[in-house]
C-alpha cells in the first residue's frame, strides 16, 4: 500500500483457502493489486459454498445462519459488488475460540429451510439445496 494507484473495483474472497479473506483491487490502466491476508490468529472458521441444482444455481438470496460458541451469525448470498467486480459467493464465518458449530440453518430463496450438521471447523463446505452437504 505504499504505491499510489487509482483503484476502480474491489473483490473479497479467500483466494488461498486458509480461512481468512483476501482482497483484489482492480487498478485503472495497471495490473490488479492483491492484498493477501497472512495474519495467524489461531481462531476457528467455517465457510459455505451454497448451490442450487436448478434455476437460481448460485442460490442468490439464500441466508445461512450459524450458531457457534454462544453467538449467532447470518450471511446472505449476494451478487455484484464494486465497480466491474464480484466478491466470492462463499459465505465465511469467523468462530473465534469455538471449535465446533452447534447448528447451521439455510433459508433458500424459494422460502424452504434446511438444517445441516457440520463435521468440523476450519474448512470450506459445499451445500446443495435439498441434498445437504456435498460428499
Amino acid at each position: 500500500m505504499q504505491v499510489a494507484h487509482v483503484g476502480r473495483g474491489l473483490a473479497v474472497g479467500d483466494l488461498d483457502n486458509d480461512g481468512d479473506l483476501d482482497v483484489v483491487v482492480s487498478n485503472m490502466d495497471d495490473v490488479p493489486t492483491l492484498l493477501e491476508n497472512r495474519q495467524r490468529t489461531g481462531n476457528h472458521w467455517v465457510a459455505f459454498r451454497v448451490v442450487s441444482p436448478t434455476g437460481n444455481r448460485f442460490a442468490i438470496g439464500a441466508k445461512v445462519t450459524v450458531d457457534a460458541g454462544g453467538s449467532k451469525q447470518v450471511r446472505e448470498i449476494r451478487s455484484g459488488g464494486s465497480y466491474l467486480s464480484q466478491n466470492d459467493m462463499t459465505l465465511h464465518f469467523g468462530l473465534g475460540a469455538a471449535s465446533s458449530v452447534d447448528k447451521v440453518e439455510i433459508k433458500w430463496p424459494d422460502g424452504t429451510s434446511e438444517t445441516i450438521s457440520v463435521p468440523g471447523v476450519d474448512r470450506k463446505l459445499t451445500v446443495i439445496e435439498g441434498k445437504g452437504l456435498a460428499k
